[in-house]
């Protein structure tokens, strides 16, 4: 059974946790002000490129960079069909004349 290897990663674990969090952070914000649903698909996988860290099976780190894959697929499908009719500019419009 072949390990992984702390050499597979470009930057320290330190930093990966950091950005990882970061990524949940940044893109959990957008989704709760926008509401788009590519945000929150972002917001789930971006931290889960953390998990290599729990096992050191090979095939689990390959397992998580194909769902990884996926979910960047899938976030760029969504980003391109459901989200799209989603615009922001004209709900905060809307809102500002309502006020008015």
């Amino acid at each position: 059974m072949e390990t992984v290897e702390n050499t597979l990663f470009p930057i320290r674990m330190g930093m990966h946790i950091v950005l990882g969090l970061l990524a949940f952070l940044v893109f959990g914000l957008q989704f709760i002000r926008y509401r788009k649903s590519h945000h929150l698909v972002l917001a789930i996988a971006l931290p889960c490129t953390l998990l290599p860290y729990l096992s050191s099976s090979m095939s689990f780190f390959y397992g998580i960079g194909v769902a990884e894959f996926a979910a960047l697929i899938l976030s760029l499908i969504l980003s391109v069909t459901v989200d799209k009719n989603k615009n922001p500019d004209t709900q905060e419009t809307k809102q500002e004349e309502k006020t008015s």
